[in-house]
């Protein structure tokens, strides 16, 4: 299907703005998901207002300058400045290590998808936090989720984050964590050994093995994540690369961060005639393909 050149400077436009279709999302529910977004700010007041309080501070004039700050690095990385993106302040439900996160939710079962940005309280008025986390780093790595809302493919999630990041060590060791439940099972881990260091201090000799082979469990959970992680680095990198061969006029970092894990994966294998027929067929029966098809080939 050939589309019209109205429609296609709409879905660039949007694309522009971090509007990516789902992999299973309908050409009407994005437009639907499109126009609720770029009301969030007043879809939100109306839920407060109806008595739902946001437990976080809003500042818009500064939300909206310190967003603005981030968005040529996304452009740059992902082709994407989603600057409609309300922006609080607040520690509401992070984790100690946490500096912030996307929160991707819907207001009730019959609105579309949304998303907003939660940083903490110091962030307000400091770009940096304990010299650790960089305010312009740290908006821009949970906008690269906002932009893949819809995408449930954690295999990669955080690779496509974790770019945003100055520190090239960063970059690469960055997702070697890949949800925040394997970092709560790593830090349980811990716990667990801790705890077994107490019970060989308190019971002696006998508990020796035992607490051994206890502590080899975090070792050997960091050995897998550590080769879990140059598999998956070597695969985007194929795909990169097959991409950038292939198809010289693309943005290929632009159209990595919109393909699925499976997609990836097949990418960094297939011929540039097998990837042609794979896109002619995906744009046939997904939205989300012929949206793609439309705007980079």
């Amino acid at each position: 299907m050939t589309e019209g050149d109205d429609v296609v400077n709409q879905w660039k436009e949007w694309n522009t703005q971090g509007f990516i279709p789902g992999p299973e999302e309908s050409e009407r529910a994005f437009q639907e998901r499109v126009t609720f977004c770029l009301d969030i700010e007043n879809q939100l007041g109306h839920s407060i207002g109806s008595g739902t309080e946001l437990p976080f501070e809003s500042s818009h004039p500064i939300s909206k300058e310190v967003v603005e700050q981030a968005l040529p690095l996304t452009q740059h990385l992902y082709g994407i400045q989603p600057q409609w993106v309300p922006l609080f302040f607040g520690n509401y439900q992070l984790a100690p290590w946490h500096g912030g996160c996307a929160w991707i939710f819907q207001l009730n079962e019959e609105t579309p998808t949304s998303a907003f940005l939660q940083l903490r309280t110091p962030f307000r008025d400091s770009p940096q936090f304990l010299k650790i986390y960089h305010r312009r780093e740290l908006i821009a790595h949970e906008l690269a989720h906002v932009g893949r809302m819809l995408y449930q493919e954690p295999q990669f999630e955080e690779f496509f984050a974790y770019q945003t990041s100055p520190s090239p060590w960063r970059r690469w060791l960055g997702p070697i964590i890949q949800s925040s439940k394997e970092s709560f099972v790593f830090i349980f881990l811990l716990a667990i050994v801790v705890m077994a260091d107490f019970a060989l201090f308190s019971l002696g000799p006998k508990m020796e093995a035992f607490a051994l082979w206890i502590k080899l469990l975090p070792v050997a959970l960091v050995i897998f994540a550590l080769g879990r992680l140059i598999y998956r680095h070597r695969i985007l990198k194929r795909c990169s690369k097959n991409l950038e061969d292939f198809f010289p006029s693309l943005p290929a970092q632009h159209l990595l961060y919109r393909l699925r894990d499976s997609e990836i994966k097949l990418f960094s294998k297939f011929s540039k005639e097998k990837i042609e027929k794979f896109i002619e067929k995906a744009s046939r029966d997904t939205f989300r393909w012929r949206f793609l098809q439309a705007l980079y080939f």
